[in-house]
């Protein structure tokens, strides 16, 4: 009996460690998802949608199902309305993929540049347990919208000429020029009096709404003209306040001018109409290059006017300057001389400038001012002041650049280092290549570099072809003012011929996945597993009935 005991328990411990060695070191089946890159970068404007066809690979040897796909809105251009969130209906097998399409609104105010989508794949093995990846898909908004601006245009009057005791219409347009809308206008029209203009029944204040960008409204006023108004020009305010799409309220103000007036008669007064204070207004200006760097420079040129109906100017001296020295003459002098305007005459008049290199991004102003006098000699001086906005000196300078030899469809490693020697900060800095290289990753998130500073980056690229293949390197990045800009240096490389070896179309037979490891151990599914151990309980079963079986018979014998 002690013999059969031993039997049953040797077979026990086999069973049992054969179980132990069939799930030692047990891995589960991992998939793995990504999502591919886009060989052409997705494009879009300003408040356009943006449609991103994703296709998700599985590029592991093991089924992944119950896939998740979520985007993070945050750090991105576009607008958050309800969360996107896409669950995928069939597994995604090995070597496979599936199409996803999303579709998202970019905010209207989105500058241009190029952004990251970060997406989270959340998938299952076999066995229910969960992994997760993180990958960025990114785009390029190519064309931003000009913000609202404003403008007031062509001034009219009801009567062709406004005496004293006159009731009129004073009318306006309201343009606004700019791509995005002006909400909740309110204008109030300032500067009446009593001897001038006043405003009939008090209505000096006008509710306009909305004007969308690249349209105009025309707004009015009735005025009822003072008894003691004066023959000449009579300026008013137009001011203007508005919500802005980013939900900032913007307050403006604009001068207009009435110039038809004939004032009041009296048996000591002349009888000619040659009355009024003239007045020189500043009616445009623009500079050459219209975007201005500090460093640069410029051609500026500005229009004026005298307002004035019936009055002449002569003896004009005009003086431009910039009280905090942002910008220099470059060459002449800052002084113009003009002999005789005559009413409602126009000149122009241009200067060389050179703008200072160590300003910082922001608007500073120029002062031009007008000494003049009258047909009398009665003299007069005014100044505007006009702002002009100037952009920091950006200037990102590429060393040197590397690229190793590589099989053709390979990848290999495209070495830069680059330095900053502008005077700010280069924000948001990417790189990509063109050519006869291609990237890894078609876009390249680097981050900010200090002025002064220098770095080094390292990215994968392919060669596209045998021999000789040459790329470029482009590296972009944001200045201060936010615009996009490109530094370009041009580079090659080798790619060598790629053997493929000539394998078999038939479809290779189903094999066990072994891991690699150095102790060799054998991982079986547990299906398999609870096979092997059954069928050995049930060997042992059966080699121990009949060993017991065969001692019983042999006791029986020796007994008879």
């Amino acid at each position: 009996m002690k013999k059969i005991i031993s039997i049953c328990l040797i077979l026990l411990v086999l069973t049992l460690g054969f179980g132990v060695f069939a799930t030692d070191d047990y891995e589960p089946r991992n998939p793995k998802l990504m999502i591919e890159e886009f060989t052409t970068l997705p494009t879009v404007n300003a408040g356009e949608n943006l449609s991103l066809i994703l296709k998700i690979m599985n590029t592991s040897k093991f089924t992944a199902s119950d896939v998740t796909i979520t985007p993070n809105f945050e750090n991105t251009p576009l607008v958050y309305e309800k969360p996107v969130i896409v669950t995928l209906d069939n597994s995604i097998r090995t070597k496979k993929y599936t199409e996803v399409t999303f579709t998202f609104k970019v905010s209207e105010t989105a500058k241009v540049g190029v952004y990251a989508i970060p997406f989270k794949l959340q998938y299952n093995n076999i066995y229910d347990q969960i992994f997760t990846t993180e990958q960025n898909v990114y785009f390029k908004v190519v064309k931003e919208n000009a913000p609202a601006l404003l403008t007031v245009n062509n001034i009219k009057t009801s009567l062709e000429t406004i005496h004293a005791k006159d009731q009129f219409t004073l009318s306006f347009d309201i343009n606004n020029v700019g791509d995005l809308d002006a909400k909740n206008m309110k204008v109030t029209l300032t500067g009446l009096s009593k001897d001038e203009f006043i405003a009939l029944d008090s209505e000096d204040l006008k509710y306009i709404g909305t004007i969308n960008g690249n349209d105009s409204q025309t707004v009015s006023f009735h005025l009822n003209t003072s008894k003691d108004i004066t023959t000449g020009t009579h300026s008013l305010t137009v001011d203007i306040s508005y919500v802005n799409t980013n939900g900032e309220t913007v307050s403006e103000s604009k001068n207009i001018y009435i110039t038809n007036v004939v004032g009041s008669k009296t048996e000591e007064e002349p009888t000619t109409t040659d009355g009024g204070t003239p007045k020189v207004m500043i009616g445009s200006y623009s500079t050459n290059p219209t975007s201005i760097k500090a460093g640069d420079t410029i051609n500026f040129t500005f229009r004026f006017t005298n307002t004035n109906a019936s009055k002449t100017i002569k003896n004009m001296k005009i003086t431009v300057d910039s009280t905090e020295g942002a910008f220099m003459i470059a060459k002449g002098s800052n002084t113009f001389y003009v002999e005789r305007m005559s009413p409602k005459t126009t000149i122009s008049k241009s200067i060389e400038l050179n703008v200072k290199q160590d300003l910082t991004s922001k608007s500073y102003p120029i002062n031009i001012s007008f000494d003049y006098e009258d047909t009398k000699g009665v003299n007069y001086t005014s100044t505007e002041v006009i702002n002009l906005p100037v952009t920091e000196y950006s200037k990102l300078v590429i060393n040197s650049v590397y690229v190793g030899e590589a099989y053709v469809g390979g990848n290999t490693s495209l070495s830069f280092d680059y330095v900053n020697m502008g005077r700010a900060t280069v924000s948001n800095l990417t790189a990509s290549v063109e050519g006869d290289y291609t990237s890894v990753q078609s876009i390249n998130y680097i981050g900010n570099l200090n002025t002064g500073t220098s770095d080094y980056y390292d990215i994968e690229v392919t060669p596209t072809k045998e021999g000789e293949n040459y790329g470029t390197l482009v590296l972009a990045f944001e200045d201060s003012s936010g615009k996009i800009i490109e530094v370009r240096k041009e580079f090659q490389g080798y790619g060598m011929t790629q053997i493929i070896p000539d394998f078999p179309d038939e479809p290779m037979p189903y094999e066990p996945v072994i891991p690699d490891n150095q102790n060799n151990v054998l991982h079986l599914s547990a299906w398999t597993i609870i096979g092997i151990g059954a069928a050995t309980l049930v060997v042992s079963f059966f080699l121990t009935k009949i060993i017991a079986t065969k001692i019983i018979m042999k006791k029986l014998e020796n007994e008879i």
